[in-house]
């Protein structure tokens, strides 16, 4: 297969087009403000990224602890098999989530220019 000067045109175009969408939208890094953790879909807690504390919430396994750190805020320890919502350690950014599927907790971040949800799965 050969490449045309019509490919490197595309090619070049698209590269252009998303460093513009890039520059125009960011990537995404827009500071949160809060911190939202819901257990089996509903909001249990809802805790200012500003302030630094501890908080457990009762999932279907146990308990699941969540700390806010330094404007940070990650899932401390939980109940599930794999820890893969522990070993995925801090978020900070607006419309990031850390999530503990077996025990159903999931710990999101918003922000002032919050997105919103991209795909709900059920």
């Amino acid at each position: 297969m050969k490449i045309t000067t019509g490919d490197k045109i595309l090619v070049g175009a698209l590269l252009i087009l998303n460093i513009g969408l890039f520059t125009v939208w960011g990537v995404g890094h827009a500071r949160g403000d809060w911190v939202v953790i819901e257990v089996d879909r509903r909001e249990v807690a809802r805790l200012s990224l500003t302030e630094n504390r501890h908080t457990s919430v009762e999932g279907p396994l146990g308990i699941t602890e969540v700390e806010v750190k330094d404007g940070k805020v990650r899932i401390l320890r939980s109940h599930c098999k794999g820890k893969v919502c522990i070993k995925s350690g801090y978020i900070q950014y607006a419309d990031r989530m850390a999530v503990c599927l077996p025990n159903k907790v999931v710990v999101r971040i918003l922000g002032a220019s919050q997105r919103g949800v991209d795909t709900i799965v059920g």
